[in-house]
């Protein structure tokens, strides 16, 4: 009997998340600077605190780190994204945003079969989607003109890796890839005024479109030679990311162009996996890159720091029934904490989570849905001036082919 395959399923619900993925506010945390990092390889990884650079599974592996890949047996196309309802609160501040987010694509095809590995993919690694209006006050000589500021922001930082992924030997896998580094970041600031009602002063908008344009390069190693026990990291290079901005003035009627160069930092990956008994498994891993040498935009200078992440949580893997005709579901729990990479209020943005998850594999295996749901707690009232309580709901989808060239 030939086993049923779930590429075609996967592509209908991958075209479902595709449509259902639209822009939306995030938290006002992520309204300065590069805003928010949402990289997400997997609900997988999320569900239980967002570790994966030491996790290996033969049939459908993460994405995290690309050294896992090169146990691939069977082509793999892999998606993840999220949707989230973020309460944020201030002084004088209390507001509800909504969004959904297509984060990680990913395809894989075993040149040799669980030995070289060629993958490419899209992921993103940074949003910033954030609107605020605020009442204005002008003396314009000694008449008072009063109405209000839009201020609306949006963009996204993303990569477009390609590369290899080669077991080595037995217990060795290596990875590389060429990333290419694209992304916008949109800023439109509107003035409009409304007292006094018969007044002539024009409204005034200022749009700006930054075009960003970079590449880097990631190195991967994965040590899975102890059976209790696996390592893994990465590291990214550092980068020069071009910004070519685009500035419009209406009421002024001006228009220009300037371009500059902002250093990017380097990104270093750690972790490691611990094998307990029952099918348990413990993982940690830590993510550090040093944003406080960034340079090449003064504006953000006072405000830039390092940023680094901490991940610790628990899995127990699926496990064949008593008669091997269908599995236990595998159950995740796991914890974050997360330092962002600029000041808000002249503090830093700590953000920190809990998170839970399942999965539930096709038929033969070929292909997991795997689902998280996690709770983080954004930044501080009295020391940013806001705070943000975020709900999350990541969904994965692996779908394997046996084609193999």
């Amino acid at each position: 009997m030939t086993p049923r395959r779930p590429f075609g399923a996967l592509l209908i619900l991958a075209a479902v998340i595709l449509l259902a993925t639209t822009a939306g506010a995030q938290t006002p945390f992520a309204s300065q600077a590069l805003g928010q990092n949402v990289e997400m390889s997997g609900a997988r990884d999320v569900g239980r605190g967002g570790w994966g650079m030491a996790d290996t599974d033969t049939l459908a592996p993460g994405t995290m780190n690309q050294a896992a890949l090169a146990d691939l047996q069977f082509s793999g196309l892999f998606f993840s994204g999220f949707g989230e309802t973020a309460e944020n609160t201030g002084i004088n501040f209390d507001r509800r945003t909504y969004r959904t987010v297509l984060t990680n694509i990913r395809l894989a095809l075993p040149l040799r079969r669980a030995k070289l590995i060629l993958h490419a993919g899209f992921q993103v690694k940074r949003t910033m989607e954030w609107s605020s209006r605020y009442d204005i006050f002008y003396d314009h000589y000694g008449e008072t003109v009063s109405g209000i500021e839009r201020n609306q922001r949006t963009g996204s930082l993303y990569q477009v890796p390609v590369g290899l992924s080669w077991r080595l030997f037995g217990g060795l896998a290596l990875a590389g890839s060429y990333n290419p580094v694209r992304g916008v970041i949109e800023e439109q600031i509107t003035q409009i005024f409304t007292d006094p009602l018969d007044n002539y002063y024009l409204s005034n908008i200022r749009d700006q479109a930054d075009d960003l344009k970079g590449q880097c390069y990631t190195a991967s190693v994965l040590i899975d030679a102890l059976r209790f026990m696996h390592l893994g990291a990465s590291y990214t290079t550092a980068y020069d990311l071009t910004m070519t901005r685009s500035i419009a003035l209406s009421g002024v009627a001006e228009r220009r162009r300037e371009s500059f160069t902002t250093s990017m930092p380097a990104e270093y990956r750690g972790g490691l996996m611990i094998r307990l008994p029952n099918h348990w498994r413990f993982g940690a891993d830590g993510q550090l890159s040093r944003f406080s040498e960034l340079t090449g935009r003064p504006d953000w200078d006072a405000i830039m720091n390092d940023e680094w992440t901490l991940s610790a949580g628990i899995e127990r893997t699926w496990v064949r029934t008593q008669f091997g005709r269908s599995y236990d579901m595998p159950f995740r729990l796991g914890v974050q904490w997360r330092q962002w990479a600029h000041t808000v209020g002249g503090s830093v943005v700590n953000e920190r989570t809990i998170s839970a998850g399942t999965g539930f594999p096709f038929s033969n295996r070929l292909g997991m849905i795997d689902l998280s749901l996690s709770y983080s707690l954004i930044g501080d009232v009295e020391e940013n001036g806001y705070r943000s309580q975020v709900w999350r709901l990541g969904l994965s989808l692996t779908g394997l082919e046996p084609l193999v060239f």
